[in-house]
């Protein structure tokens, strides 16, 4: 029978793996494997006894023999030995923090991509130790944290959330000097002197400092020890010479309770608060630097993901935060590109020969715009386009016009042609349920679309629907689909789109839809329904008053 949480096993094989139920810890050699098992063994198990602290005695030892000072096998096996040793395990308590933190640490060989919780469960074992008087494997341990990546200019959350907490257990053991070193190596990734980020800073590290200092006093086996001047400290967090800087008060060296070493092994921390913090300053530093990014020229293309074929629809404008968004109308040779002929006629036999494909529309700066110039893509543009165009948009509006298309441009991964199926042909936003009626198809190949008889190309109104859809909806997935297609996507799953409606006598718009007159009405200078995005809107809408009239 095997003993239950919290007992004694005193070495009964049963609470042992079967690899090393029959061994003796003090005879095993050290073998990875092995360790591994040990390690995972001890972070699961609830029996105490000691059976458990010479298996962890022989992973520290053997993977010492085995590994370089920092590898992760040796980092786990030496936190799991001091763990056992300090009675933070067995983990018998689940409601111990500092104790489930260690036992993930330790089960955690290090394979997978490190996440902020795998970090934070990293700072928070170390600290542990560290309040159980483990001072200098803590702070060795600190300097090993797994960090997640991170890029960009912007303050890095995740490693000064690490920086925080070694400067905190160097002040909490009076190393002044080692605070001060760890900031010197830190320098680059803090901000200035009288930053609003370097005062947060600051002022998080100097509380977790203040938080943990008290209690550790009692327990603490650093040497050099000497009691901490907390305003020289804080000038030192600050970026300021602590020279100049004294407590008024001398620093308290005043005998501790009888009790007090094991109210501050009792003790646990939480870094929630010095994350969310510190990530909520880089999304505001973030926010101010796209607000006030330089802003730059791009072109704007329709692309079939289907057939690799791009059409250039004109260019824009985008802001640094913004790469995925025109913040200007789309210009086609000096006006709106749904005036110039050429390519609203390009545009229009694009959605006609692309039925039920994957389209999108991307800025040439967008990071999605790297898999088209990775992979064979054609473009088709006016000559003379950086980069150069496989197709002029001349040849391109000529191989369209007559009866039937003579020469077809499918792409550079043309699909089998589809039979544009008959009916109602509708261009939707898969991602945010909207959906813009661009008119009826006989059915028959290369034949138009066409709003009450005449070809939909030549109404201005529904050409503007398009290029606003077009505009509004960038970086979004599109495709172009007949009204039998549409159950697919929405009607057999319960959910329905917004339509935008031709208007026309034929078809008036459904109760709650809107006519395409209505969409456009105002736009791109002050549209009266500046933020639609439909029934489902994959961005939310800017506070009102964000906005000058630019397209949303």
């Amino acid at each position: 029978m095997q003993p239950t949480g919290g007992q004694h096993d005193e070495g009964d094989p049963a609470s042992l793996p079967l690899e090393l139920a029959h061994r003796d810890p003090a005879a095993t050699p050290a073998d990875q494997r092995l360790i591994d098992i040990a390690l995972r063994w001890i972070a699961d198990t609830p029996h105490r006894g000691p059976v458990v602290a010479r298996w962890a005695q022989y992973a520290a030892a053997a993977s010492t023999r085995l590994h370089p000072s920092g590898h992760q096998q040796r980092q786990r096996a030496a936190l799991a030995e001091a763990a056992v040793r300090a009675g933070i395990l067995p983990l018998i308590d689940s409601t111990s923090g500092a104790a489930s933190a260690i036992a993930l640490r330790i089960n955690d060989p290090g394979h997978a991509p490190v996440d902020v919780e795998a970090m934070l469960d990293h700072l928070l074992a170390y600290l542990a130790l560290h309040t159980h008087g483990m001072c200098a494997l803590a702070h060795q341990g600190v300097r090993h944290t797994p960090m997640p990546a991170e890029q960009g200019k912007q303050p890095r959350p995740a490693l000064l959330t690490t920086v925080i907490v070694a400067v905190a257990l160097a002040g909490a053991c009076g190393r002044d000097d080692l605070a001060g070193l760890l900031l010197d190596v830190h320098a680059a990734h803090l901000e200035p002197l009288d930053a609003p980020g370097r005062a947060l800073f600051a002022t998080l590290a100097l509380d977790l400092t203040d938080r943990i200092r008290d209690p550790h006093r009692s327990v603490c086996t650093q040497p050099g020890r000497r009691a901490l001047d907390r305003h020289q400290f804080s000038a030192l967090l600050h970026g300021e010479p602590p020279v100049g800087h004294r407590s008024p008060a001398p620093p308290d060296t005043s005998p501790l309770p009888a009790d007090a070493g094991i109210a501050a092994m009792r003790y646990e921390e939480n870094l929630d608060a010095i994350w969310y913090g510190l990530t909520a300053h880089t999304h505001a530093l973030h926010t101010r630097h796209r607000l006030h990014a330089k802003p730059a020229s791009s072109n704007v293309w329709l692309i079939c993901d289907t057939c690799r074929l791009a059409l250039r629809l004109g260019s824009s404008v985008v802001h640094g935060g913004q790469l995925d968004t025109p913040t200007v109308p789309i210009i086609a040779a000096g006006q709106p590109a749904w005036l110039q002929s050429d390519v609203s006629r390009a545009t229009w036999r694009l959605l006609t020969e692309h039925p039920n494909h994957d389209l999108r529309v991307l800025t040439e700066v967008s990071p999605a715009w790297r898999k088209y110039t990775a992979t064979p893509t054609w473009l088709i543009a006016s000559p003379g386009t950086d980069p150069e165009p496989d197709i002029a948009l001349a040849d391109y509006l000529a191989a369209g016009s007559g009866p039937a298309t003579p020469i077809g441009f499918d792409g550079a991964s043309p699909t089998p042609p589809e039979e544009p199926a008959p009916g109602e042909v509708s261009l939707v936003c898969l991602s945010c349920r909207l959906e813009l009626v661009l008119g009826r198809s006989t059915g028959h190949p290369g034949a138009a679309l066409t709003i009450g008889g005449r070809p939909a190309a030549d109404h201005a109104v529904a050409t503007t629907a398009v290029f606003r859809m077009l505009t509004d909806h960038t970086s979004h997935d599109l495709a172009v689909l007949a009204a039998a297609d549409l159950g697919d996507h929405y009607t057999d799953s319960g959910e329905w789109s917004f339509t935008i409606e031709p208007g026309d006598n034929v078809r008036p718009p459904h109760l709650g839809d809107i006519t395409h007159r209505q969409y456009i009405d105002g736009w791109p200078d002050a549209p009266t329904r500046p933020h639609y995005r439909g029934a489902d809107p994959l961005h939310e809408p800017p506070l009102p008053g964000s906005s000058s009239g630019a397209p949303s």
